[in-house]
């Protein structure tokens, strides 16, 4: 073999170890991970965004967390398992569930994929005190646990100041359609969440929660009442969290994160205002 036509061949050759080599490697770290809190184990199932929010596999996450009563019941089409004596029971296809004993609604139905049940990252979040987040590039799923559910409220405090003070904690989280778990929010998620983290069950949209509790005058508003502003179309389409002092707390847009503003900013929401509601019993 002439040593032009050897030398382009041993280039060849080489060229395509190479490829293939990097191939094995991409593949190898392909492979979709659970990890959660510095653990690593294999995921049979990638999460899945919708818009309305993350779907994640249910049984890896419970098994890692130390749940191991996860019952199928296959004739009722439910998923059913026991948390710290409280039960949580899942409805295929449906949005109606139990948390912790309650009747509750989820942001999306639990769905059925490939044998294994997928459901809203929302109510894992909640429920279970994680916070989650699922990388499509290297294709990690990363549970943190933040050590168990809240304490119920001290009766020291009132529910005004807790409803802030939870409110508060989440400052920086960023926004995210549909989000309605400590990982992102949405404007009427974070109100949601906050005022569930507190007892207090509320509309997941702002122009349902416009509709509850009594209206208020901006004069009269106290720490916990929610205000509303004419946002993306008209109507109360943007809500919030009143503070005190003329400041409220809100997930603003995307691109931005929970953060604290002036209702009275003559540049922006003081033209905006549309109203208020008072949601918690005094």
């Amino acid at each position: 073999m002439p040593r032009a036509k050897r030398t382009f061949f041993i280039f060849l050759l080489t060229s395509f170890l190479l490829l293939t080599t990097n191939v094995g490697v991409t593949q190898a770290f392909s492979e979709p991970v659970l990890e959660i809190d510095g653990r690593e184990e294999p995921l049979p199932l990638t999460p899945v965004w919708t818009e309305a929010g993350l779907l994640v596999p249910l049984r890896p996450v419970l098994e890692a967390l130390g749940v191991d009563d996860l019952h199928w019941e296959q004739e009722e089409n439910k998923i059913r398992w026991i948390w710290e004596g409280q039960e949580y029971v899942l409805q295929i296809n449906s949005t109606e569930a139990t948390a912790a004993g309650e009747e509750i609604e989820l942001t999306q139905p639990p769905l059925i994929v490939k044998g294994h049940t997928l459901v809203p990252a929302d109510l894992l979040e909640e429920y279970f005190q994680v916070d989650m987040n699922w990388d499509t590039t290297s294709r990690h799923f990363q549970v943190e646990c933040r050590g168990g559910r809240e304490e119920a409220v001290s009766p020291a405090k009132g529910k005004r100041q807790q409803i802030v003070e939870t409110a508060l904690k989440y400052q920086g989280v960023p926004y995210r359609w549909g989000g309605t778990g400590p990982s992102g929010f949405d404007s009427s998620g974070f109100i949601w969440y906050v005022f569930r983290e507190n007892g207090i069950q509320l509309p997941r949209v702002s122009f349902d929660m416009y509709k509850a509790g009594v209206a208020v005058s901006k004069e009269e508003l106290l720490p916990g009442d929610l205000v509303f502003f004419e946002g993306y179309r008209p109507g109360p389409s943007h809500g919030t969290i009143y503070i005190g002092d003329g400041k409220f707390i809100h997930s603003p847009s995307t691109g931005g994160c929970v953060n604290i503003c002036s209702i009275d900013d003559p540049y922006y929401w003081a033209p905006r205002y549309y109203g208020a509601r008072r949601v918690i019993e005094d």
